[in-house]
């Protein structure tokens, strides 16, 4: 039997089976990954975060039979495996046995959960993508706007599920490519949400974002964020909100922003019962304001700047 650590500090370069058992427990198991090898033949692989008393390490499996005995949180003992660039490859020819599972310290585990899920990125504005260079990983938040119909595609001779939808903040607008799995996630527009590690990609001489296999989308409350606009002129206007172009604080480019009509009206001393709100509007333009921006719309004004 060999410990975690004692197998790092191991000088095997080879990459003959080591047949000194490993007893470990599996603290993350990921979900499978389909690819095609050298000789074009399709196969699998999943990874798992595997730890002891000692330490922790990343797992690459290439047999799938393991996969349903291997995504629980069990004991493992594992003989025949290959260690190789600090990771435990487990092929056709690896045995695994299931063992209760040892007792390891909080800060162990915490480690080992990091091996599969890096910490995300801090939330960043939209506008940081322009900025961004090509693979660089950000998180970003804001209100769902468009959202397109799950397609299939080939990507290394394999269809491949993918989804766009675009998202805005009170700064810009991105289109964001969800890849996989991530097109399973329920898309409703309007609706706040927030996805982390995505990389940032160039598409027809646009910066996009893609997810990869460690992104994480979920819906969250939206923020209210107090941001400069330059209000310029009405698109459309309703009842109770209208859609106004809008210049951003330093951003040169004009875009389209919801606002609602109550407290524009309050602000600006325009009578509730106004029944031509546009031609009441229009004296006050261009006119920039400090205001708060919540969920893709204009909720309050706070002042004339």
């Amino acid at each position: 039997m060999i410990s975690i650590e004692e197998l790092k500090s191991t000088k095997q370069f080879d990459s003959k089976p080591y047949q000194k058992a490993l007893r470990v427990n599996i603290i993350k198991c990921s979900a499978k990954t389909y690819y095609r090898n050298s000789k074009q033949e399709n196969k699998v692989l999943y990874h798992m975060a595997l730890a002891d008393e000692t330490t922790t390490i990343k797992a690459t499996c290439y047999n799938e039979d393991y996969y349903m005995q291997t995504r629980e949180q069990n004991g493992l003992l594992i003989r025949n495996y290959i260690f190789k660039n600090d990771i435990l490859l487990l092929t056709k020819q690896t045995k695994i046995a299931r063992m209760p599972p040892l007792t390891i310290s909080a800060g162990i585990i915490q480690e080992a959960e990091c091996i599969l899920q890096p910490p995300a990125p801090p939330v960043s504005p939209i506008k940081a993508v322009r900025g961004a260079a090509v693979k660089t990983l950000l998180s970003v938040s804001g209100t769902i706007t468009e959202a397109e119909d799950t397609k299939n595609i080939l990507v290394g001779g394999q269809e491949t599920k993918i989804r766009s939808i675009t998202i805005n903040d009170a700064t810009d607008s991105v289109k964001i490519s969800l890849w996989r799995d991530a097109t399973d996630f329920t898309i409703e527009i309007g609706e706040y949400v927030q996805l982390t590690h995505m990389a940032v990609h160039e598409f027809n001489g646009e910066k996009i974002l893609n997810t990869t296999r460690h992104s994480t989308i979920q819906v969250i409350q939206p923020p209210k964020e107090n941001i400069t606009v330059t209000l310029f002129g009405m698109e459309k206007t309703y009842q109770e909100q209208s859609t106004m172009v809008v210049q951003i604080e330093n951003n040169e480019n004009l875009q389209s922003m919801d606002i609602h009509n109550t407290p524009l009206m309050d602000y600006l001393g325009i009578e509730t019962d106004t029944e031509d709100f546009e031609n009441a509007l229009m004296p006050f333009l261009p006119i920039t304001l400090s205001v708060l921006f919540c969920n893709g719309c204009i909720t309050d004004i706070i002042r004339e700047i």
